[in-house]
């Protein structure tokens, strides 16, 4: 050994000899004692980053001490290729436009490509030992094939359907987007407060921050409460006139205000006065109107009282509307000109702080929503609250408290989930078409298909196949746990989709597998929704476990982003460090909680393997063969092999609840302390004399270390392993079982 390692000939030299050897890391579905890991697939959208390289080394941690434990572990690689992120990069990298659909196509899948090869290089320099003969591509053809004929299976048992529904829109992304891909974002804005006239000569008062939608009013709901009329003829809220010192004329029962006409100004259209419960008395004047559709409280009451659809907002955001002064206009600029518009009847404008429902799943989008009806796709999940409530009982989050964030949004659940995407051509279509008037799907032998290529397939069903909408990306992300299982029974066997049927069914006697691990942002995304496909279509809960990380945040505890400028490439750290250092970082971060990335802790990392490097080079300037096996113990013999016998029993209990860092901790302290300053420095001497016991066991424990270090640290454990012990295999090849042995005789 040198007496530096040089990390740059370290890692070419033993990444070359794993995929060597890569069967070490391969999967047999048919051998007993497996470990099954559901890992997440990443977009393909961009490079690998900082997230991915906690998110990869864990997993790999894991897999490698479950190796050393005597499993037969499946740790596969996937990639998450289809969806809007990577066609925005082809329309604002590339510049290349939508209305060339196969050039637009083609650079999508060039560009996935470029990205996959990228990627895939970062997480075999991170040490993943995932196997290499299993690595999946949602655009493969047997994985769309897997993902239609679920979606056919769903249709045929009555979970799917296709009706005409108020959907979340984005107008900025073009495209429908679903409840798990949204989400509240505070922001200033105004509540306008309107006269509005009624029949009987007063007004009614009420509070919008939407009065651009004013075309779409069709009704004035009260709550079931008292209101008041003002010296100035205004009906308001009992307690908003006491809240706001107005002198009270007179006071109404609401039943007094049901059925009073009102007129909406500038349309001229009268409208009813409904009581209703939902209707929140403290919120303003106590009194809204119904606009087709300001939020989701306007779905339901448009429903609840068969009121007209009156659409004021197009697909790209812009006001449809009968007056001039604000049609065509964005719907910002609306709102703003109706302040002036509306001038004769305004009460009042408030500054607020307040919540705007928008598409927070996109970092680089962010924007507002709108809700317009349009014929989509839906999973019928709005009446299953109850039942995935029940399914989360049996799946053991990690840490317990990230299980609320699972909850709230279960509880939360009052829509179906739109899985139909408009306007996107980087997606998988769906194999049904449309015949009579009615939805049917396609053969299971025609799958996967395309229509807007398989036109030979296509001209069979006679029918009207929608080519300009695509899956939602989740719906092909979230059966992950089957789809693994789909490669693994399927590794080096021909493409049929005629075997689908059986081989769904053979699926589902591995379930539930044992482990998922992603992120907290998308608990209510990607973990949510696969609880949700994996049960309805297996009746079986995707996991026994799920381990939940936080997010990696820059020095200053600012989330990573490149418009911050803060984001890190990990391969400038291994390149600068280490993979080791870096993964030394990555281990000390606790389940749940954000993570500050710390070039100390790297250096700290990296600190520890030149020691271990320095504890190897003594051992094999000292022991030039292997020792013979001489167990003469004396007092600091004992000692050393009871504190290694406690660890050993000490690690697996980490491990089993997910106490990474401890281990960490653990064994460097075991290393550094506990057997380099201690035991080490009072051997030496024993060392110099000969001393076949002192010998034996430096030799041995300094394998040990080396072994239970190796989930950490793989690249030093393994070169040095090679060079001190000569074993003709591969580190991993060893049990943890049988180390104490090694030191009985």
């Amino acid at each position: 050994m040198d007496k530096r390692p040089d990390y740059k000939i370290i890692e070419k030299e033993i990444l070359n000899l794993w995929n060597k050897n890569k069967e070490i890391f391969k999967f047999d579905i048919n051998k007993d004692k497996r470990y099954i890991i559901d890992t997440p697939p990443p977009f393909t959208s961009g490079e690998a980053h900082m997230g991915h390289a906690l998110e990869f080394i864990w997993i790999d941690f894991l897999a490698r001490y479950k190796r050393l434990e005597g499993y037969n572990v499946y740790f596969p690689l996937g990639f998450d290729c289809h969806g809007l992120p990577t066609e925005l990069k082809v329309i604002n990298k590339l510049k290349i436009s939508k209305e060339n659909k196969e050039q637009f196509i083609k650079a999508c899948i060039d560009w996935t490509n470029n990205m996959i090869e990228s990627m895939y290089k970062t997480f075999e320099r991170l040490g993943s030992s995932f196997d290499r003969d299993k690595v999946y591509k949602t655009i493969d053809i047997k994985y769309e094939a897997f993902v239609q004929y679920t979606l056919i299976k769903m249709f045929n048992d009555g979970l799917i359907e296709r009706k005409r529904y108020p959907i979340m829109w984005c107008p900025k992304c073009q495209t429908a987007i679903s409840m798990q891909e949204a989400g509240y974002l505070e922001k200033d804005g105004y509540l306008i407060y309107m006269k509005l006239p009624t029949d009987n000569g007063k007004y009614i008062l009420i509070a919008t921050t939407r009065p651009e939608l004013i075309n779409s009013c069709s009704l004035i709901l009260i709550a079931k409460n008292k209101y008041v009329e003002t010296e100035n003829n205004l009906i308001v809220s009992k307690i908003y006139a006491e809240k706001n010192n107005l002198k009270i004329i007179r006071e109404y029962d609401y039943k007094e205000l049901e059925n009073i006409e009102v007129t909406i100004p500038l349309i001229n259209r009268k409208v009813k006065i409904i009581s209703d419960n939902d209707v929140d008395y403290n919120f303003g004047t106590g009194i809204v109107w119904v606009c087709t559709y300001g939020d989701p409280y306007d779905i339901k009451w448009k429903e609840k009282y068969n009121l007209p659809e009156i659409i004021s907002i197009s697909e790209d955001g812009r006001i449809i509307s009968s007056i001039n002064e604000i049609n065509g206009l964005k719907v910002e600029e609306a709102r703003e000109k109706m302040k002036e518009i509306l001038k004769d009847y305004i009460h009042k404008i408030e500054k607020i702080n307040h919540s705007i429902l928008s598409h927070t799943e996109r970092s680089d989008c962010l924007s507002p929503l709108e809700f317009i009806p349009k014929e989509q796709f839906f999973i019928k999940i709005k009446d299953l609250k109850e039942k995935i409530l029940e399914w989360q009982k049996n799946i053991k989050i990690i840490p317990e408290s990230e299980l609320n964030r699972l909850i709230d949004w279960i509880n939360n659940i009052d829509q179906d989930w739109n899985i139909s995407r408009t306007k996107m051509l980087w997606g998988l279509t769906f194999p049904f078409y449309e015949k009579d008037g009615k939805i049917y799907p396609v053969n299971i032998e025609d799958l996967p298909i395309d229509p807007r290529i398989d036109k030979e397939k296509v001209k069979k069903y006679n029918g009207k196949f929608l080519e300009d909408e695509t899956v939602d990306v989740w719906i092909e992300s979230s059966i992950t746990p089957l789809i693994i299982l789909y490669y693994a029974l399927t590794e080096n066997k021909e493409f049929n989709p005629k075997e689908l049927p059986e081989l769904f069914n053979k699926i589902k006697e591995y379930l539930p597998v044992d482990l998922r691990q992603q992120g907290y942002e998308i608990i209510r995304t990607w973990l949510f929704d696969t609880i949700v496909r994996v049960n309805l279509l297996t009746n079986k809960n995707p996991w026994k476990n799920a381990l939940i990380h936080g997010m990696v945040l820059d020095e200053k505890g600012r989330k990573m982003s490149k418009s911050l400028g803060n984001s890190i490439n990990p391969n400038e750290i291994m390149d600068k460090y280490s993979p080791d250092a870096l993964r030394y970082w990555t281990l000390l971060a606790a389940p749940g909680n954000d993570y500050r990335f710390g070039i100390k802790d790297i250096e700290s990392g990296q600190a520890f393997i030149i020691k271990l490097w320095n504890i190897g080079r003594y051992i094999e300037m000292n022991i030039k063969e292997k020792p013979e096996k001489v167990l003469e113990l004396k007092d600091e013999d004992k000692e050393i092999i009871r504190i290694l016998e406690e660890n050993i029993k000490k690690s697996k209990e980490y491990i089993d609840q997910f106490r990474y860092s401890e281990y960490v901790k653990l064994w460097r302290k075991f290393a550094w302390e506990d057997f380099a300053n201690n035991y080490l420095e009072k051997t030496k001497e024993r060392i110099r004399n000969n001393d076949k016991t002192a010998k034996y066991l430096l030799y041995i424990i300094y394998k040990i270390i080396l072994i239970m270090l190796h989930p950490i640290l793989p690249y030093i454990t393994e070169y040095i392993y090679q060079q001190l012990y000569k074993e003709n295999k591969l580190i991993i090849e060893n049990k943890i079982d049988e180390m104490m042995d090694l030191l009985i005789l």
